[in-house]
């Protein structure tokens, strides 16, 4: 990376000047802890980056930051090895040094694009093993737009973390045991007799009927009458579980119409038919964190972290929910996992400590388990709050938000702000297409590269005479620039395609920069467990690249020019594509 080869530049002109006495009483750099941090300008006349280690150096050296920035400057000016990287190092009050970038390091980087493509940015393989599980929405009713702010940032952070060099299942836990079960039964039952003309009474205490409504009617579709004449409590538990499937199926469908397909559904019901549960209050018991109170089974969770003890089994024999989530986490240990992620809503934020004791508790590592929490989702249009769903009623259904403004924008607009922030999703911009609309310039960004590469390769027609040209560059001159590009390692074919105007090629220069800062944009995503950083990432590139298209003829009468702009837009199109890959945002050719 640029910014790690010139803190590299620095520090050893640092070294240089104290072994030649020239910092005051330092006579080694290991005698002062100043870090070396290469920062952007505010300003372009300031140069490409800017090093300010100077300031933080007065002290130590006993001399005037601008006095200690003109020493560095010069023994950066005898590495020769520096000649072809920097065109120019100057010094500026009150003691920064500013670097203005030769090619070579930018020609080099769009080269590595060619050569690498799809995984230019992609780490090394850890041979880490990471399980992501996220959504696990309970199957009683459709995908609200909670869950689906949950399940877009953990799509995406699974991407990143695959992009990022792990290998990573994603799970989705359902929720298909417990009083919530029990209660969809009742709905389902009364609903379904009501749907076949039985006056019945539908629950009062229950999921609303309108949620429901849909699938108990797809429920009757498929069965018709034959469980009427069951007792209610076969009838609860046979309609029950034909709804709660069919649910199931509806969370299924939903998540795939947003690329969303998870390697593993776990069922709860499993961990109890498995004896599981069973079996994880023995593990607490031989550890020594469980106490009988009252007829309840306690976790000493208070010494484990928590802010009280917690009830495992109440004194009605059944398992509370840390129970049955301890006995699942168990699995997941017992999975060999090196780490395993969790991804809930921010309401869920008093169930952590909980976790973390039980972990601990049962005699496994809590700094295998993360546990991101989710902000909510405000939907507004015309300026307003929406607060009612169409069909629902009470909350935004996710599949409304995909039906209005679509499976690209939804993303998007979830997954690019980090998961501690509220999201403020404006429905009318998510569906504008203009600069202002983040995800189309984006797409429309990569669209445009597209575009350039069809004009320079394919035919056209003339305006005026109607006849069919040929293109500027064949297909045969384009396979050849094709293994050129990769072949040029140090990437000296595009040299030419910087401008002698300053100005112009300072946004030449900007465009491979940004190119250039990918891979460490992906580690520094993976490290904050933030996808929306690349997000982000893709929109100063899209920007870079439409100030270098205004300013840049691509297609010249010098074919060494066009030959290195054509080779700078395929990177630019390449990254766009990698980066709207980890978001999970589709790269369209043509808009």
């Amino acid at each position: 990376m640029i910014k790690e080869k010139l803190a590299e530049i620095v520090q050893q002109a640092f070294s240089a000047a104290c072994l030649d006495g020239a910092m005051g009483p330092l006579k080694s750099s290991a005698d002062c802890s100043v870090a070396v941090v290469i920062e952007k300008p505010k300003s372009a006349e300031h140069g490409d980056f800017a090093c300010g280690m100077a300031l933080k150096l007065a002290a130590p050296v006993k001399t005037s930051p601008l006095r200690i920035a003109e020493t560095l400057a010069q023994y950066i000016g005898k590495n020769e090895a520096c000649a072809a990287y920097l065109e120019k190092v100057e010094v500026a009050a009150p003691g920064f040094i500013n670097f203005t970038l030769g090619t070579a390091w930018l020609t080099e980087t769009i080269s590595a694009v060619h050569n690498l493509g799809s995984d230019y940015g992609r780490a090394p393989d850890r041979d880490k093993k990471v399980l992501v599980e996220y959504v696990s929405a309970n199957p009683t009713g459709e995908l609200h737009i909670g869950h689906g702010r949950n399940a877009v940032f953990g799509s995406c952070l699974a991407n990143l973390m695959k992009f990022g060099g792990y290998s990573v299942d994603q799970e989705f836990y359902i929720n298909d045991y417990g009083e919530q079960i029990l209660q969809l039964g009742r709905c389902a039952w009364a609903l379904y007799q009501r749907l076949l003309g039985q006056a019945v009474d539908y629950p009062t205490e229950g999921y609303p009927e309108e949620f429901l409504r849909d699938f108990v009617q797809s429920a009757v579709d498929t069965v018709g009458d034959q469980y009427l004449t069951v007792g209610d409590e076969e009838g609860c538990s046979i309609v029950g579980d034909l709804v709660k499937d069919l649910i199931i199926e509806n969370q299924r469908t939903l998540l795939k119409s947003l690329g969303i397909e998870f390697d593993v559904w776990y069922s709860e019901r499993s961990l109890h038919s498995g004896g599981n549960v069973v079996d994880v209050l023995k593990e607490f018991d031989k550890h020594g964190f469980t106490y009988e109170k009252d007829g309840a089974y306690w976790l000493k969770a208070q010494e484990l972290g928590d802010e009280r003890d917690r009830v495992l089994r109440k004194s009605t024999g059944a398992t509370t929910y840390l129970a049955n989530d301890a006995a699942y986490h168990l699995t997941k240990y017992g999975r060999n996992y090196d780490l395993m992620i969790n991804i809930w809503g921010a309401d869920h934020h008093g169930q952590v400590p909980g976790l973390k004791g039980a972990v601990r508790a049962l005699g496994q590592d809590p700094s295998k388990l993360e546990v991101i929490l989710t902000q909510m989702v405000n939907l507004s249009r015309d300026g307003q709050i929406v607060k009612m769903s169409k069909r629902a009623g009470t909350v935004i259904m996710l599949s409304e938000v995909i039906d209005e403004v679509g499976a690209d924008a939804t993303r998007y607009y979830l997954a690019e702000s980090s998961p501690q922030n509220t999201i403020n999703f404006d429905l009318d911009l998510a569906k504008k297409t203009g600069r202002e609309n983040p995800a189309f310039y984006i797409q429309y960004a990569h669209a445009r590269c597209c575009a350039i590469l069809r004009k320079a390769l394919e035919p056209s027609t003339n305006s005026e005479s109607g006849e069919t040209e040929q293109p500027p560059i064949s297909a045969h001159q384009w396979q050849e620039f094709l293994q050129e590009y990769k072949g040029d390692k140090q990437g000296k074919v595009f040299t030419a395609l910087f401008d002698s105007d300053a100005v112009i090629a300072g946004h030449q220069k900007a465009l491979i920069a940004r190119l250039e800062t990918f891979p460490s944009e992906v580690e520094e995503a993976v490290q904050a467990r933030n996808p929306g950083r690349i997000a982000r990432f893709a929109y100063d590139l899209a920007n870079d690249l439409q100030k270098f298209y205004e300013v840049s003829r691509v297609i010249t009468d010098d074919l060494s020019v066009s030959k290195a702009r054509l080779g700078l837009i395929f990177a630019t199109k390449q990254v766009l594509a990698n980066a709207l890959g980890i978001i999970g945002v589709s790269a369209p050719e043509r808009m």
